[in-house]
């Protein structure tokens, strides 16, 4: 069998298997959406079509297409950029509980408001609040600052509610 010959059914199997691929990837993204069609705000709309006198609801494909894409995206990727306040970063052999200390007593004043104790060699730290505006964090922080004086906001990637 000739070189030309080997490297196009070569090429051909490659094709074939990018394919099929691509067809399951298809199907995932569709079923994907179709699970979100069932409850999401746009497929409410859509069949109260009728249910209402003068008014009549449609969408470009397009749009429905991104929509979904959309709400894909977020489900895959729930986090997004906000601050949270650090109210406690040390090291050392006592760190870990006094970190624990230091967000049990945040818990105890603040009981809506999460707390995360997170390790970053070699520091424990404790961070709170999931706020996502500036304004939003300033108002926890001059709360916060009373019982715990070295804290300060700091931007990072925060747990939004989606309902």
């Amino acid at each position: 069998m000739s070189h030309k010959l080997k490297i196009m059914k070569a090429g051909i199997i490659l094709l074939l298997i990018s394919f099929f691929v691509f067809s399951e990837n298809i199907d995932a993204q569709q079923a994907g959406r179709n699970s979100l069609k069932n409850s999401d705000i746009l497929s409410r709309l859509k069949s109260a079509n009728g249910n209402y006198k003068g008014i009549n609801v449609s969408f470009d494909e397009g749009i429905e297409d991104n929509y979904y894409k959309h709400l894909l995206y977020n489900k895959k990727y729930p986090d997004v950029m906000g601050y949270r306040i650090k109210i406690f970063s040390g090291s050392g052999h006592d760190a870990m509980e006094r970190a624990s200390q230091a967000r049990a007593l945040f818990l105890k004043n603040y009981e809506n408001v999460n707390a995360y104790l997170q390790y970053d060699s070699p520091d424990y730290k404790v961070y709170v609040g999931d706020c996502r505006t500036r304004s939003e964090v300033l108002k926890l922080f001059f709360e916060v600052k009373k019982e715990f004086p070295y804290a300060f906001p700091i931007p990072q990637a925060i747990k939004v509610k989606r309902d």
